[in-house]
């Protein structure tokens, strides 16, 4: 496919910045763990409470991550039989995966946000509602609500793509779902392989 041709990946560059986002916080993260060892063996204390942060910080980071994969082509899908059809077929298996993890996402994204609004509207004397049972006392809305949110990007980033993918078959452009959501990956990928494999059979 010419590079004119290919079409856009939606929310590309924005799913790679909250990507890179959440890079530095798991590296944050680590950081903190890092120094709370240290505390630790010095100090004899937790001094930055890093588990229950670093937990925040996990669930944060892997909800976002989940449009970056999307993007990318690097969920695990099984193709034992997928390779195997007739490449009408696989086109209409790829939207397929790409409604059910649609459906999926936007299911996440529903109960990610009960589960705010549920710690929020928990009865307390606090307007934040429920609240971590920790030296912190975080407000358990703060990092559910961003939790949710990144369930939510994943859901809006997996819709779209199915709407692209859904628009490109009624126009019976597959070359376009393939690129978008087939099993392959894209051509800088194939590319990549492809001069791997030249390397290893010059070196046989």
């Amino acid at each position: 496919m010419n590079s004119q041709n290919k079409p856009k990946i939606p929310f590309e560059k924005t799913t790679n910045f909250f990507a890179w986002i959440a890079g530095a916080l798991i590296l944050f993260a680590a950081i903190l763990v890092s120094l709370d060892i240290l505390a630790r063996e010095i100090f004899s204390d937790n001094l930055f409470e890093s588990y229950e942060i670093s937990i925040y910080i996990f669930a944060v980071t892997v909800a976002f991550s989940y449009a970056y994969a999307l993007t990318t082509k690097t969920h695990i899908r099984i193709d034992a039989l997928y390779v195997h059809l007739p490449y009408i077929y696989r086109v209409i298996l790829d939207i397929f995966s790409c409604a059910v993890i649609s459906m999926v996402a936007v299911g996440l994204a529903y109960y990610g946000w009960l589960t705010a609004l549920e710690s929020l509207s928990f009865p307390t004397n606090d307007i934040w509602g429920a609240r971590s049972v920790s030296d912190l006392y975080v407000p358990l809305v703060i990092p559910q609500a961003m939790w949710a949110l990144g369930l939510t990007w994943f859901a809006l980033t997996s819709l779209l793509f199915l709407l692209k993918s859904l628009y490109f078959f009624s126009k019976k452009d597959y070359k376009s779902i393939t690129y978008l959501i087939g099993i392959q990956k894209r051509e800088e990928g194939d590319e990549l392989t492809e001069a791997l494999e030249l390397t290893k059979n010059e070196k046989i």
